[in-house]
């Protein structure tokens, strides 16, 4: 289907009602629910969209997991029944890019997964300044993907409303990039099981080894009941820049 079909610019409200934030604004890793090779993650001033703090992450080839991926992530799970079969989760947050990653090894930037039984369930991957998205079940399935859309040095905002359910039929993915839809009802599986399922945002990469040490700026993320909720547009101003339109083919 062309890109235009799917494009959507998206006007915000004013009573937006976040139900979790991870700003950094606390000055620390204190609002995400865990931390993977944390040592690499640290709070800082600049750049910042909104606030005064951002967080920020750095992958080098010694931040290994114990299965051999190299990953520097944070962690936020949804309270309890948020990711039941048939919840809705609308979702958001904001990236900057020092300077474009590099072409390969390619890199995971957010994912959701199910906890417990650990599949991943969809992600974001970025080739160079090229994103795509894609669920994993019942087959994999790439919705989208924009050559030339994560450009370096200006934020992108990514957001997502799931519908959660075990039943392909029933599941679905909608997905806004820089404010403007770029998936719309994009069905899958979004379920693994009946464990919770949690949000891993970050630098990932699988197993190989890489002389970069890439580096990404995150700063309001947020989870709610709505669009509004979570602001999928990016604010008119922000240290460093916005980004542009998502466009991309599906």
């Amino acid at each position: 289907m062309p890109a235009a079909a799917l494009v959507a610019t998206v006007a915000t409200g004013a009573s937006a009602a976040p139900v979790w934030t991870g700003d950094f604004e606390t000055g620390d890793l204190s609002q995400w629910n865990t931390s993977l090779n944390g040592e690499h993650i640290s709070v800082v001033t600049s750049p910042v969209l909104q606030g005064t703090r951002a967080g920020k992450i750095q992958l080098t080839n010694d931040a290994r997991w114990s299965n051999g991926i190299k990953r520097v992530e944070l962690n936020h799970k949804p309270a309890a029944g948020r990711t039941a079969e048939g919840a809705q989760t609308y979702f958001a947050w904001s990236f900057y890019l020092p300077e474009a990653l590099a072409a390969d090894p390619p890199t995971q930037i957010g994912y959701w997964e199910s906890d417990g039984s650990y599949n991943q369930m969809m992600s974001f991957e970025v080739v160079g300044q090229n994103i795509s998205f894609a669920t994993r079940k019942p087959a994999n399935k790439v919705h989208w993907q924009a050559n030339g859309a994560v450009t370096p040095g200006v934020w992108h905002r990514i957001a997502l409303h799931i519908k959660w359910s075990t039943n392909p039929s029933q599941g679905s993915v909608d997905v806004w990039f820089d404010g403007e839809q770029v998936v719309t009802a994009g069905q899958a599986q979004t379920l693994a099981d009946g464990n919770p399922h949690f949000t891993q945002l970050g630098l990932l990469r699988n197993p190989s080894e890489f002389t970069d040490s890439p580096i990404l700026i995150l700063d309001d993320a947020v989870e709610g009941d709505t669009l509004e909720d979570v602001r999928p547009a990016l604010p008119s101003s922000g240290e460093g820049g916005a980004g542009g339109a998502g466009g991309g083919d599906t």
